[in-house]
This record gives structure tokens, C-alpha cells and sequence, in this order.
């Protein structure tokens, strides 16, 4: 049996994420020396997270490098974000 139409299905969205300031905590941990990571900013709005991370690299092309191994490794280390993924990405 499949649910109404006006129902969402129950899968269709991620769980809320956790609030900014453990996912800004998480990245702190988790980043490394050579990750070249300084600092972030987090906004979290229902099922949606927004990160601007501050990276010092040498390039536009090592900067992004670093920014999306960061990403992935939040993914992966923060149980809240399971069903989360990289959805859009800016460079500044």
C-alpha cells in the first residue's frame, strides 16, 4: 500500500541535522594539520545545512580540494547527517 498523495513518503527528506554549533565542533575535530582548515560558520534550517569554510591554501584548486575532503569527512563522522550530501558548492 503506498501512502496519499498528499502525504509525504517517509523517505523522502533527511532527518534534521544537528544543531551549527556541533557541526562546527565535528569539523574541528576531524580536520587535519595538512587539511589547511581555520575556521567555520554553520546555518542549519530544517533539513538543510549551509557550511562556509575557511581554508588557507596556496590555490583556488587545493582550497577547493580541502574544502570537499572536509565535507565528506563531516558526512561521514556525524551520525545526524546520514542521509545528508553535497548538494551545491560556491567558491568566495
Amino acid at each position: 500500500m503506498r501512502p496519499p498523495d498528499d502525504e509525504p513518503a517517509p523517505d523522502s527528506c533527511p532527518p534534521p541535522a544537528p544543531s551549527a554549533t556541533a557541526l562546527v565542533e565535528t569539523l574541528h575535530r576531524v580536520a587535519r594539520p595538512q587539511d589547511h582548515f581555520d575556521s567555520a560558520r554553520a546555518l542549519v534550517l530544517d533539513h538543510t545545512v549551509r557550511l562556509a569554510l575557511y581554508i588557507g591554501a596556496p590555490d583556488e584548486i587545493e582550497a577547493v580540494g580541502h574544502a570537499l575532503r572536509l565535507c565528506r569527512l563531516l558526512l561521514s563522522q556525524c551520525p545526524a547527517l546520514i542521509r545528508h550530501r553535497i548538494a551545491d558548492f560556491r567558491l568566495l
